[in-house]
């Protein structure tokens, strides 16, 4: 990629060389390649807004690659409007976990972003990533803070990033909850630790998907965050009633239920049995806030067996 000399970059990663040719000098970016994996299933009408907000990146150079999971809508000639930046994959109606793996087996930079089709993001959210991990190697993966709006990106509310470090643990000691907040939207991470744990879980395809693959990560590499709210999550009645409680508890417990056997030389029995219980008190708490009093009580009952293996 050839940038002119008059280029100019306050606060980025922008490296140049130069190079005495016979036509003179040349500027060439070292900047890393970040690849950017957007899976999409019907969410054409937040199409536009998501792939303008990762194309207006203060950062550069970027690969775009968009993974459609066998959309029915209009997202695929919204897609191809984009052809000449965004690189277009179909996969048939597999789930987002193949998509996201179909992404991570053609992406070619050095780190990995991925980006859910009806996110935002803040148009420096790459360049500070990329600042953090090149000038933090023992760190693999950085994420951020984000913006709750709602379906006309109006300002909700704000939700802190709060864990760093070693957080391989944390997901033990707070089941079900999203230890790297919205990862899959906020996070960059090196591509090398993408690869080393295999990318996502198809088998796990559905609500704990992302818990899963942020766990493998977190027990590779240290993490840590950008405190500003880099990403707009959107909240609508598409996203919300995609997933019913009995799909999202049931999710919840096979992660974490593949978490005690990939450790179980690790995990003692009775840090399993609290974490297991931790998990379906949340579940219970949840469907009382609902006056979902019989359900709460069903959810429940499984915290008081034994843990299948």
């Amino acid at each position: 990629m050839l940038i002119g000399h008059h280029h100019q970059k306050v606060d980025s990663v922008y490296i140049f060389w130069s190079a005495e040719t016979e036509h003179g000098i040349k500027w060439r970016s070292m900047n890393p390649l970040v690849t950017v994996i957007i899976p999409n299933y019907n969410y054409a009408k937040y199409l536009n807004d998501c792939l303008s907000s990762i194309l207006e990146q203060s950062y550069s150079p970027l690969e775009i690659l968009l993974v459609d999971d066998g959309s029915t809508d209009q997202s695929l000639i919204i897609a191809k409007t984009y052809a000449n930046r965004v690189q277009i994959f179909s996969n048939g109606h597999l789930g987002v976990n193949a998509a996201r793996n179909l992404g991570i087996k053609n992406a070619t930079g050095k780190y990995i972003a991925f980006c859910d089709s009806d996110d935002v993001w803040v148009s420096t959210k790459v360049e500070r990533q990329v600042n953090f991990l090149e000038n933090n190697p023992n760190y693999g993966l950085v994420y951020s803070g984000i913006q709750i709006v709602s379906e006309n990106l109006d300002l909700i509310g704000f939700w802190d990033a709060k864990d760093s470090g070693d957080c391989s643990n944390e997901f033990l000691k707070r089941p079900g909850e999203a230890i790297v907040l919205l990862g899959a939207s906020t996070s960059l991470i090196r591509s090398e630790l993408v690869r080393d744990i295999s990318g996502f879980d198809e088998s796990l395809n559905g609500p704990g998907e992302d818990l899963d693959f942020f766990r493998r990560i977190a027990e590779k590499t240290l993490i840590d965050y950008i405190p500003e709210h880099l990403v707009l999550y959107r909240q609508h009645q598409i996203s919300a009633s995609r997933v019913s409680s009995k799909k999202y508890y049931e999710g919840n417990r096979r992660v974490l239920l593949k978490l005690f056997q990939e450790n179980e030389n690790n995990i003692s029995l009775a840090a399993r049995r609290k974490s297991w219980i931790k998990l379906h008190w949340s579940f219970f708490k949840n469907d009382l806030k609902q006056y979902k009093l019989l359900s709460a009580i069903k959810e429940f009952l499984p915290a008081l067996k034994k843990i299948d293996r």
